[in-house]
């Protein structure tokens, strides 16, 4: 039996009570929906699009959190609604502003990531007031600062919203905060074991397979271990941390404890501290993923130009160990099972997918299947981090490869969320997670066929156990949380309401006595916001902008939200800086981890000259917690910034603040001083001595003091190039590990 609805398809629904149940909730209120992946949370999504406007006129979002996911729920809508197939639109940040306010305009279902959806409320080209219904996919994300809050925050008291997920999480708090954020009234939770659910769970088993660590590993994983605890030993003893059994959250999260020490200890200890997090990293990818992942790892710490990974790479254990393994010819017994496991599946001509943290375990068990003559389909993320990253385009192409071509595909974390790769009856997690959330979604991978298996390769005697124990006992406080929360949460979301309700109303009648324009209503705002803004709306009485305008480069999307309330917002690629606020004045923003990094990589010299195109560049560095580089090199680059190069330089305590100064700095120039805004294109040209700085700036460990040396003693850069490791060495400052480099880099052939 299917669905009967005027605005959907004949017989693309089944009729299923639970859905039904769901849908009935969600067209009276605000309804956050928990329901198993494979459930048909994409069916309850359609039939209430259905129900929201076969009753009202309006405008239905749905946002989900990938690109992929988007395209999947644009097909779904596409086969279940009876409405115009134009009328069904995907955006995304591909589309020109220009073109999506068109299309904002003209289409009735939107199907975008949040992200994007964000930008165009700040941009003003999306009005919430005239939708009818915001759907939520995923909705555990609408936490904290990500878009899915910024976007729900927009919506929730102008139209219906419908907020979808499998797994919420196991923490009651973190629940109640998605709910306010989504501005929920009622939850409806469905659950394996409801009766009406029931006959259409696929039953899903987990199956743990142990594989026990070869002794050269474990020789190996000792010198680290005891590399690690010399570094604990240190840290404890000047009293950073109590006990030297840490783990790598808790390590992560001693900057801000450290920060607070004497100048005189901080810094080693913020170095040691750095050493420790990367050490214990080393250990779990040799533990967990193996060889080759823990060599892979090892080569980026050899191009990282910090003090911590330069003390582990000269560490004579880390040494030894790396001397090692590059001498086994072993990889991590895990490789060997997962290849057992899939040649049995195979076997039955069953479909399997894969699930590995790291890209590249990704591509080693890619290249084992492959040498085995198994076609296995590689999934990953659209980042472009070390050129490992698939574009859209290459995602799609191997989803449907994957569903009418091979019976293998490998992926990260990326294909966990919603997308419906293919029915498949087995699941092999390459190690376990300790997340729920995570745990449910790639479990439910196995849940959309007629029920399978989920294998979990585990190495013994390592943190592989301890994640799997904490994904188990989570997922399991999770089900007890919801099987028992449903009426409770409910209660406290119908008392949480009444009191909101009851403090905007006292609000409002405060604001009446203090504030005429409280009397301006909800609708009027609404149409207010419609409006699009004149050259009169722009003016004041006195003839000047109301509000002024700051032109934001692309990549600093994040920042819109907090100015678009304050200032007209405009996003542009900028080649110079990142904020325009008038004709003379561009603003490059730094967080205090940004202005270190772009000492280290040296991006900092070719932005400062970049600014200079400007009469009046100014750089603002968010917060002070400087963790990587001595204060006295921060201050000195400072002092080089604002003196030679005559920038001066602001400090803001965070986002907000730095929104605030760039408000004020543009309504000055804008609205007081009556400067136009623009934006100067293309970059200064260096001169022939920042060329020639720049390249020697180049060469391994020399720095703009080191570069300048060099010039002075050798006079031209051809010099220095064909200068021999001795006549290196005795220039000032030039030791012989860095004459080694330098030579190296110079002479050694490119195909070496």
């Amino acid at each position: 039996m299917h669905v009967t609805h005027p605005l959907i398809k004949p017989e693309t629904i089944e009729a299923r009570i639970y859905q039904q149940l769901v849908v009935a909730s969600a067209l009276k209120q605000n309804t956050l929906c928990v329901l198993g992946t494979g459930l048909g949370k994409t069916a309850i999504a359609a039939l209430t699009i259905a129900g929201i406007l076969y009753k009202q006129d309006g405008k239905v979002l749905i946002i989900a959190p990938s690109r992929p996911l988007v395209d999947q729920h644009f097909k779904s809508m596409n086969q279940f609604l009876n409405i115009d197939s134009e009328k069904i639109v995907i955006l995304n940040g591909k589309i020109s502003p220009k073109k999506r306010e068109a299309m904002w305009e003209s289409g009735k279902i939107f199907i975008a990531t949040p992200q994007v959806a964000e930008n165009d409320i700040i941009s003003k080209i999306l009005k919430p007031s005239q939708f009818s219904l915001l759907i939520a996919d995923e909705a555990h994300h609408t936490t904290g600062n990500h878009s899915y809050t910024f976007v729900a925050n927009k919506f929730k008291k102008k139209s219906h919203v419908l907020g979808l997920t499998a797994s919420p999480g196991s923490n009651i708090d973190r629940i109640f905060e998605i709910c306010g954020n989504l501005g929920i009234e009622h939850v409806e939770i469905k659950t394996e074991e409801d009766p009406d659910v029931a006959p259409y769970v696929a039953k899903v088993k987990m199956r743990p397979k142990r594989v026990e660590l070869p002794e050269e590993f474990e020789v190996n994983l000792t010198l680290l271990k005891n590399a690690l605890k010399d570094r604990l030993r240190d840290l404890k003893e000047n009293r950073v941390i109590h006990s030297i059994t840490v783990n790598k959250s808790e390590l992560l999260g001693l900057n801000k404890k450290i920060m607070a020490m004497d100048d005189n200890i901080k810094y080693e200890m913020l170095r040691i501290s750095s050493e420790a997090v990367k050490l214990e990293h080393a250990i779990e990818m040799l533990e967990t993923q193996g060889k080759s992942t823990f060599l892979n790892y090892y080569q980026k710490l050899l191009t990282q130009n910090t003090k911590s990974a330069k003390e582990i790479t000269n560490d004579p254990r880390f040494i030894q160990a790396v001397k090692n393994l590059n001498e086994l010819d072993i990889e991590h017994p895990k490789y060997e099972k997962m290849l057992e496991i899939v040649k049995e599946i195979l076997k039955e001509n069953e479909k399997i997918i894969i699930f590995a943290q790291y890209r590249d375990t990704v591509q080693k068990i890619v290249d084992l299947l492959s040498e085995n003559e198994i076609e296995a389909i590689m999934f990953v993320g659209q980042s472009n981090k070390d050129g490992k990253g698939m574009s859209q385009k290459e995602q799609a192409k191997a989803i449907e490869k994957f569903k009418n071509e091979a019976n293998v595909l490998v992926s990260t974390s990326v294909s966990e969320e919603g997308i419906d790769i293919s029915s498949v009856n087995y699941v092999l997690f390459y190690e376990p997670v300790p997340s729920e959330i995570r745990m449910i979604q790639r479990r439910g991978r196995a849940a959309r066929g007629e029920g399978g298996q989920v294998i979990v390769l585990i190495a013994q005697k390592t943190r592989d156990e301890g994640y799997y124990r904490a994904g188990l006992a989570k997922e399991k406080n999770m089900k007890n949380i919801l099987k028992n929360m449903q009426t409770t949460l409910n209660t406290k979301l119908k008392e949480l309401n009444e009191e909101n309700e009851e403090e905007v109303e006292k609000t409002e009648n405060k604001d009446h006595y203090m504030d005429l324009r409280s009397v301006v209503s909800s609708k009027t705002s609404d149409k207010l916001e419609e409006k699009k803004p004149t050259k009169l709306d722009k003016k004041s009485k006195g003839g000047l902008p109301n509000k002024a305008t700051i032109i934001v480069d692309s990549r600093e999307r994040h920042i819109g939200r907090y100015l678009s309330e304050k200032a007209e917002v405009e996003f542009k690629t900028l080649e110079i800086g990142d904020y325009i606020l008038s004709d003379r004045v561009a603003v490059e923003r730094k967080t205090a981890e940004d202005f270190e990094n772009s000492i280290i990589d040296k991006r900092l010299f070719n932005q400062v000259m970049d600014l200079k195109k400007y009469e009046r560049p100014l750089i603002i560095i968010e917060g002070n917690e400087f963790v990587r580089i001595h204060e006295n090199a921060i201050r000195g680059m400072m002092f080089s910034i604002m003196i030679d190069y005559q920038i001066p330089i602001m400090f803001s305590r965070d986002i907000e603040d730095t929104a605030d100064i760039l408000v004020k700095l543009a309504e000055r120039e804008q609205i007081k001083e009556k400067r136009e805004i623009a934006i100067r294109y293309g970059k200064r040209p260096m001169s022939l001595k920042e060329r020639q700085k720049f390249l020697v700036e180049g060469l391994p460990d020399v720095g703009p003091v080191m570069a300048e040396n060099l010039l002075d003693n050798f006079n031209s850069v051809e010099n220095i190039f064909t200068a021999t490791e001795e006549e290196l060495k005795a220039v000032e400052g030039m030791g012989p590990v860095t004459a080694k480099k330098i030579k190296e880099v110079v002479t050694k052939k490119y195909r070496e």
